[in-house]
């Protein structure tokens, strides 16, 4: 639970300057982000399940709902990485390291940072930055996209492997102007703060947790620290004009969200080896005696289906979806009336992982019926229909899904995986096609629908004439997208 100062009188963002005239338009910070982002997304590491993108992506959206307009669309994401760090690119997207949110001791603190990063975009400062950069230099933005990430890994071989890949890929320049002055930073600790504020989190939460660093990086506690402050020049000067912001105003309490909760530890039940995970979800447990906080059950069910333990895992979370033991779900104290739905997305793998289908089709229709909309539950329902080879019902429901919901690349690669099923080529293509599109990767759904008119072997004509159709329209984006980057000349 977190102390957060009241409401204060309507206020504005702070004037901090016409920045129009100095910095890329819109379109050029677009067609910029969209190329360093086509690198990011393929990198393994970023972290590609739908309750930690939708968690971080909530806590965007809550923090952007107060900002000033015009409304700004930001891209949240999170990297798996044991080093700490959170970062902003040029075009409106923000990672968070995995290694920052576990860290974090209260959902104010990652709220703190998150408003911090939303401040550096919302200021357009790596805009009002790269505007001061030669075009020929902008070639090396992509690359030091990959440099960023390589960088997450932490320890000497990271550092060697970041270290090459900036030289060779002639960013060294550009890094020092993505790395925010004091006076860029002392900009987002004052926008961020009033963001914090206007959202209801604790305005402490951003001093707190960039004091702790600050002093753990002295103690030479985190190894990853370093990684946050290259980046973010941290001043004790720094903190205390963030604590003088917030000092003496009153306070009221205000819980961490369970969904908060849940994410962290999901991430750390993915952190280490499975045996590591096991041993520090059991240390947490035992430290609590009978306070057994749910989250920390749930990630010891998760660590301990790591380890292929499904037996243990499934009477782990049994405790939390039955508290009673009886097959009832029945409110106790500190539980909820139904299970929250990731428990009930971790029993449906941890059944089908054990070869019983039929209990995890179960399972996911019963979980849907009251969270019809939760992602997680609605692709691992998906995935298992088409593991049982229920393509029909799985295509049926994407259908249905895909009249309201266009914008999920998720859906579409599980309709590509459908069509397959049943040798539609040209509709499988169109589906992937229509996934790399939502994934801003024009290229790539080009090929596919250009695989797609290819097809001879079971076409029709309807199939071929929207595929073809498509195609057309993809050529002319793909077009228009090479022609801005080139204009900027970026390779």
């Amino acid at each position: 639970m977190a102390l957060v100062a009241l409401p204060a009188p309507a206020q504005t963002l702070p004037d901090l300057g016409d920045v129009s005239s100095a910095t890329l338009s819109d379109a050029q910070e677009k067609t910029i982000g969209n190329r360093i982002m086509r690198e990011v997304r393929i990198d393994a590491s970023v972290i590609d399940d739908p309750e930690i993108t939708d968690y971080i992506s909530s806590v965007g959206a809550r923090l952007l709902s107060v900002a000033d307009p015009p409304p700004r669309q930001i891209d949240f994401f999170v990297v798996q990485d044991d080093t700490i760090n959170a970062f902003a690119l040029v075009g409106g997207h923000i990672g968070v390291h995995s290694a920052l949110i576990t860290l974090t001791q209260s959902e104010s603190e990652l709220a703190g940072v998150m408003a911090h990063e939303i401040a550096h975009i919302l200021q357009r400062h790596q805009a009002r930055m790269i505007h001061g950069a030669s075009r020929a230099q902008w070639t090396s933005l992509a690359a030091l996209a990959l440099a960023i990430l390589a960088a997450r890994g932490g320890g000497a071989q990271a550092g060697q492997v970041t270290e090459a890949a900036v030289a060779t890929a002639g960013a060294l320049q550009i890094q020092n102007q993505i790395d925010y002055t004091r006076e860029h930073e002392r900009e987002a600790d004052r926008v961020g703060l009033t963001l914090l504020e206007r959202a209801g989190f604790d305005t402490r939460g951003m001093a707190n947790f960039f004091e702790r660093m600050l002093r753990s990086n002295r103690l030479n506690e985190f190894k990853g620290a370093p990684s946050y402050l290259r980046t973010h020049p941290l001043t004790t000067e720094r903190i205390a004009d963030m604590q003088g912001r917030v000092e003496g105003t009153p306070t009221r309490m205000v819980p961490d969200s369970f969904d908060y909760r849940i994410a962290r530890s999901k991430l750390r039940a993915a952190s280490g080896t499975g045996q590591e995970a096991v041993k520090l979800f059991r240390t947490m447990l035992e430290d609590k005696g009978v306070l057994r906080p749910r989250e920390d059950v749930y990630g010891l069910a998760l660590a301990q289906r790591r380890t292929r333990d499904l037996e243990g895992a499934w009477v782990t979370l049994e405790t939390l979806r039955n508290p009673r033991g009886d097959g009832r779900e029945l409110p106790v104290f500190g539980m909820a009336p139904q299970p929250h739905p990731a428990f009930e997305v971790l029993a449906g793998q941890l059944m089908a992982d054990m070869g019983k289908h039929d209990e995890a089709a179960t399972i996911y229709r019963r979980a849907l019926r009251g969270n019809p909309h939760y992602r997680a539950l609605v692709y691992a329902n998906l995935d298992e229909l088409l593991q049982t080879g229920h393509a029909r019902e799985a295509l049926a429901d994407l259908e249905e899904r895909l009249r309201t919901v266009q914008d999920d690349y998720h859906l579409y690669e599980l309709q590509a995986r459908a069509y397959e099923a049943q040798a539609r080529p040209i509709a499988q293509h169109r589906a992937q096609g229509e996934a790399y599109f939502r994934k801003g990767n024009l290229a790539a759904a080009v090929d596919q629908l250009e695989l797609a008119v290819k097809q001879t072997r079971g076409s029709n004509f309807y199939e071929m004439s929207i595929a073809e159709s498509r195609l057309r329209e993809l050529r002319v984006l793909l077009e228009n997208e090479r022609a801005a980057e080139k204009a900027l000349k970026i390779t």
